[in-house]
């Protein structure tokens, strides 16, 4: 729904705002996620990732503005593995990846500001996987077939959440009040993928400059649901969007082509041992993490795709992975122990949409100023359980975060904005439960897992199996349940 409220005013806007949302959560909260199949003991765990602190600026435009921001971008995985035969394996693997960022434009300076704009950002996206895996696979390499794990199946669960707000002050253009705006989305899939024949990822043997080839067709199915709200207030009143809810469809056949390369022969180190990196692009419905979880790109947050709320966003983050840090073993087990990604940021600047006008033209901070934190690329290594927890807390919630090298001081926001923060920290804790389906092969005997709520620490990792989801509440309590 969409629903424009003619009036000034912050006390209205707020109350407008809790009011809406306190529906949102209370609906959005009492749906659970799905089930996952029955926990067995895995014969192995581990886990690794990264979460870098950027900081840039203050520096200043040709326009008399200056600007600065601050980001933080990583990624956690642990990974469970479990043998099932002589020739083949389990994988259950939980990743949480997060992009934040804090962009600040000032005028003259960001210490003694007449004019501002301010943009925060925040997103966030948990996957759980159980895949299937056989070191009988092949890929072609110099075009002969080559022995290769490859991937038989596969289940994933995704939750993934942005959050940004927005604040300008800007009396050089004239506006006589400050503009606010919030915008929260959020998205729950779940997706089962089967190949035929398995899809070769890494062959047995890795030599410097070899690069390899595969293609496999798929069947796939699942579903997944987003919903969003949005609320702005300026000058001309206030405006509110949503909650709006829909679904989203998964595709449910077609090819997939896997490109591998060890191009350069380049290694990196850890624990004494040296692991290959090497590049692998999918080409297909999927966007791919660490080489064995396929995420729909039509629920992939981080991916180039156009959700239904982009027309309200003033921020996105794209993150690809760059390398993947692997080594196929003797026995045909995979060895998994890093990955690197590289995270690309844009920040669209909120006062240029509001000043069209030719007269306005060098008074608002220029697009050229608009991304001070633009490109960072993360190089994950081995984690303990502990940091592991630590990395998803950060990364879904902000919270226990490591410094940035050089400190955003970003100024205590005025009026509206502050109540509309206070409406952010709860945004921020909508999440949409995943819907229940039955699954389109055996599920692996493996361990339950949780899909994390934000901000939540996860399971204990990697002592023991993961912690099973709670009971959910009784139907008649979920007032969207018509919608599943």
């Amino acid at each position: 729904m969409s629903t424009r409220v003619p009036v000034k005013g912050g006390s209205v806007l707020v109350a407008v705002l809790l009011a809406a949302l306190m529906v949102f959560v209370v609906a959005s909260s009492a749906v659970t996620a799905a089930p996952l199949p029955n926990s067995s003991t895995p014969v192995g765990s581990w886990s690794y990732g990264a979460v870098k602190n950027v900081s840039v600026g203050p520096l200043h435009g040709g326009d008399g503005w200056t600007y600065q921001g601050t980001a933080t971008f990583g990624y956690t995985v642990t990974i469970y593995d479990n043998n099932t035969s002589a020739s083949t394996f389990e994988l259950t693997v939980h990743r949480t990846m997060g992009a934040a960022f804090a962009v600040e434009f000032c005028f003259p300076s960001c210490t003694s500001p007449t004019n501002w704009v301010n943009l925060t950002y925040r997103a966030w996206e948990t996957t759980t996987a159980f895949s299937n895996f056989t070191n009988q696979g092949s890929v072609l390499e110099g075009g002969h077939s080559v022995r290769a794990i490859a991937l038989e199946n596969s289940s994933v669960w995704v939750r993934a959440n942005l959050t940004e707000t927005s604040d300008e002050h800007l009396p050089k253009l004239g506006w006589v009040s400050d503009h606010t705006r919030y915008l929260s989305a959020n998205v729950a899939g779940q997706a089962n993928v089967e190949f035929t024949p398995s899809l070769g990822l890494f062959p047995l043997s890795l030599s410097p400059g070899s690069s390899w080839t595969s293609t496999s067709a798929f069947q796939a199915a699942g579903g997944a649901n987003y919903s969003f709200f949005y609320a702005a207030h300026g000058a001309v009143g206030t405006t509110i969007i949503g909650p709006v809810t829909g679904s989203i469809s998964l595709a449910s056949h077609g090819n997939v082509t896997v490109d591998g390369a060890y191009a350069d022969g380049s290694t990196i180190s850890f624990g004494g041992s040296s692991y290959p990196a090497i590049t692998l692009t999918v080409f297909g419905p999927f966007s791919v993490r660490e080489g064995v979880i396929f995420v729909p790109t039509t629920i992939d947050l981080f991916g180039g795709s156009n959700p239904t709320w982009a027309g309200n966003a003033s921020g996105a983050t794209v993150a690809q992975q760059s390398n993947l840090d692997v080594r196929p073993l003797s026995d045909g087990q995979l060895d998994l122990a890093a990955s690197s990604w590289r995270y690309n940021t844009n920040s669209v600047n909120p006062a240029d949409a509001a000043s069209p006008n030719s007269a306005a033209v060098g008074l608002a901070p220029s697009v050229a100023s608009s991304n001070p934190v633009s490109t960072t690329t993360v190089q994950g290594e081995p984690e303990t359980a502990s940091t592991a927890q630590e990395n998803q807390a950060c990364l879904t919630g902000g919270s226990g975060c490591p410094p940035a090298s050089v400190g955003l001081s970003p100024r205590s926001l005025l009026g509206d904005v502050v109540l509309i923060g206070a409406v952010a920290s709860i945004g921020a804790l909508i999440a949409i439960g995943v819907v229940s389906r039955r699954r389109q092969f055996p599920p692996p005997a493996y361990p339950n897992a949780v899909l994390y709520p934000p901000g939540a620490a996860g399971p204990s990792l990697p002592a023991g199996a993961p912690a099973k989801p709670g009971t959910p509440p009784p139907a008649e309590e979920d007032p969207l349940d018509h919608l599943w």
